[in-house]
């Protein structure tokens, strides 16, 4: 993935770099002159220097995204209420987990023992209700333009957190910066949902996306496949020659869509032609025994890819809740039988994953370097409706992350008692994402460039550095004692 634009720009010996320097011009227009541009100059370095002295700044080497479509109820997994009233507390109980004080749903048995590894945080608020604006700001870290439902995906919307770091930092050696799997998420009808893709700075920042289920028995790759009558050192000796004529045809076409076609071909004949991608995506070598530890579905076998991309150099990788049939709804989105789904077949279905996952990073050192972000559209709605289910609801959610510098055991932010409005800590999905590019080594002031020549600053929020540095204490209410020792003993 080609970044055709510096990020670091030219510099001169004063600091300022070429862009900056430019802008004199313009201020002097407003009355500013060089001495105030130098004061500006100084201001913002001291500025950067303060973020990057901060704790977490740049640990993050790679991340993963654990994107549960849908919106699943946080009452019911990390945020519950169990003295709520009656009408919004739910079926569910807290349980103890491996940190004193903090306590999550009983049915994530598995995660509860890796809870000094998490910062649940329980205090995100949005302004919308909807799937595609909920997703394009979790996805993103920045809100839509729009107040809408079910529309799809446009060349403006703002990239992906993978699109910007692929366009930061691009990948090398064929590995491809940005993965996303099992498959694209669409809206209610059909469209793709927004927030998925490069958007404004390119469809050559878009991810390379796999979509077939890396669980079923004949799973493979299509992207990777050779023609069945070429082999590796043929397809080489083509390439060569592709390039060639690639680079004639160039020079004719100076366009910035020509350019970017000849990066497409180069990134995927990369690709094809390295065995350590086409080893990294083979799951045929993984012992049965790992396969099982992950769970043998489709998120869980998604999750265990991700893992090994994550051990072959990608940078990002974004799981997506999936539908497991397209024609009926399998997501978070919970509307009926609310318990019963999240009970039987939505919690397991993540709780082994994810607690495999955090449980082998950090037995090979890489937890330490690899940030881990469970997110989604938004939470649900404090009462429960005439169907048992929940409705959207954007005013709170909660979000947790792992790894990557930031430090676990800690709960940050509070919800009031039915989980319906943030009490203390109130953060947004900006602020998440300038918390998470902070973690990753960039200042939210960090720019990119879109395909119009624009700048666009990354983050709008601020990193949340009471959570970056580890202050958040859990809440001293203990779980129902009786239920958590059934709970643990069984």
């Amino acid at each position: 993935m080609l970044n055709f634009q510096s990020s670091a720009g030219h510099r001169f010996c004063d600091s300022l770099t070429r862009r900056r320097a430019l802008e004199v011009g313009g201020l002097s227009t407003l009355g500013l002159g060089l001495p105030d541009l130098l004061r500006s100059a100084a201001s913002a370095k001291t500025a950067a220097g303060a973020a990057q002295d901060s704790p977490g700044f740049g640990r993050a080497k790679r991340m993963i995204l654990l994107f549960m479509w849908g919106g699943p109820a946080h009452q019911d997994t990390w945020d519950l209420k169990p003295e709520g009233p009656v009408e919004s507390r739910g079926e569910f109980l807290p349980i103890s987990t491996n940190v004193p004080g903090i306590h999550i749903s009983e049915h994530f048995p598995l995660l509860s023992q890796h809870a000094d590894k998490l910062a649940i945080i329980r205090s995100v608020g949005q302004e919308d209700n909807n799937h595609s604006t909920g997703a394009h700001a979790s996805l993103t870290g920045r809100r839509h333009e729009l107040k809408a439902e079910s529309f799809g995906a446009r060349p403006t919307d703002f990239p992906h957190y993978g699109s910007v770091i692929s366009n930061l930092n691009p990948g090398a050696g064929g590995m491809p910066s940005f993965v996303a799997l099992p498959e694209l998420i669409h809206t209610t009808n059909g469209s793709l949902t927004p927030g998925q893709f490069g958007g404004l700075i390119g469809r050559q920042y878009d991810p390379f996306q796999i979509s077939e289920h890396p669980d079923r028995p004949d799973f493979s790759i299509d992207a990777l496949k050779l023609p069945g009558d070429l082999s590796l050192s043929r397809m080489e000796s083509r390439r060569s020659l592709m390039r060639e004529v690639d680079r004639v045809a160039r020079l004719a076409d100076r366009s910035v869509t020509a350019r970017n076609m000849g990066s497409f071909y180069e990134q995927a004949l990369d690709m094809v032609l390295s065995p350590d991608v086409r080893q990294a995506f083979n799951l045929n070598s993984v012992s049965e025994e790992e396969r099982f530890r992950y769970g043998y579905h489709t998120f869980g076998q998604s999750v265990l890819m991700a893992k090994r991309l994550m051990e072959s150099g990608v940078k990002v990788v974004t799981v997506y809740w999936h539908r497991e049939q397209k024609t009926i709804d399998t997501t978070w989105d919970t509307h009926a039988l609310n318990f019963l789904e999240l009970r039987r077949r939505l919690m397991p279905s993540v709780d082994r994953p994810i607690a495999a996952l955090l449980e082998d990073l950090a037995a090979s050192g890489m937890l330490d370097e690899t940030l881990v972000v469970w997110n989604s559209e938004f939470g649900r709605t404090p009462k429960i409706n005439a169907n048992g289910g929940r409705d959207h609801w954007g005013p709170c959610n909660s979000v947790v992350m792992a790894g990557g510098g930031m430090p676990g055991g800690q709960v940050f932010g509070a919800s009031d008692a039915q989980a319906a409005w943030p009490v203390a800590d109130k953060v947004t999905q900006d602020d998440i994402a300038a918390t998470i590019y902070h973690l990753l080594g960039y200042q939210a002031e960090h720019r990119v460039i879109d395909t119009n020549g624009r700048p666009h600053t990354i983050a709008e929020g601020e990193p949340i550095y009471k959570l970056l540095g580890g202050k958040s204490v859990p809440e001293p209410t203990p779980a129902p004692a009786p239920i958590v020792d059934r709970l643990v003993v069984g």
